[in-house]
C-alpha cells in the first residue's frame, strides 16, 4: 500500500517590503530637536553662574542688634574704632568693628573721610 503525501498548497512568498521614506523633519520637530536644548542649556548656564556669585550667607547670628542700623559718614580723622566706640559705647568696640565690616563688605579698617558706612545700633 502506498501512502501519498500530501503536500497542500504552500504559501505564497511574502511580498518584498517597500523601503520606508527617509525621515522628513518638520518646523515643529526642528523646534524640538533644537530650539528647546539651546535654550534648556542657556537656562542651565544661567542658574550656574548665578549661584556661583551670589554672596554667601555664612553668620547665622544677625548683623545689627536689635535697634538696626544706622548710615553714618566718616569725618575726617575717624576711623572704625572711634566711630564704633562712640556709637556703641556698651559693646567691645572690636565686636561692633566686625559687625561694621559685615555690614559694609569690608575686608579691612581702612575708611575715608566722607565714605557713608552702615553701623549697627544697639538700643
Amino acid at each position: 500500500m502506498a501512502h501519498a503525501i500530501h503536500l497542500g498548497t504552500l504559501p505564497a512568498p511574502r511580498a518584498a517590503r517597500a523601503p520606508r521614506p527617509a525621515l522628513r523633519l518638520t518646523r515643529r520637530g526642528r523646534l524640538v530637536l533644537v530650539v528647546i536644548p539651546l535654550f534648556l542649556a542657556t537656562l542651565a548656564v544661567l542658574v550656574a553662574w548665578a549661584a556661583l556669585t551670589a554672596p554667601a550667607q555664612a553668620s547665622a547670628q544677625p548683623l545689627t542688634g536689635p535697634g538696626g542700623a544706622v548710615t553714618v559718614t566718616v569725618q575726617p580723622g575717624e576711623s572704625l574704632w572711634t566711630i564704633a566706640a562712640r556709637r556703641v559705647p556698651n559693646q567691645d568696640p572690636r565686636v561692633t568693628i566686625s559687625q561694621i565690616q559685615d555690614l559694609n563688605g569690608l575686608t579691612g579698617v581702612r575708611v575715608l573721610p566722607g565714605e557713608q558706612i552702615l553701623v549697627p545700633v544697639l538700643r
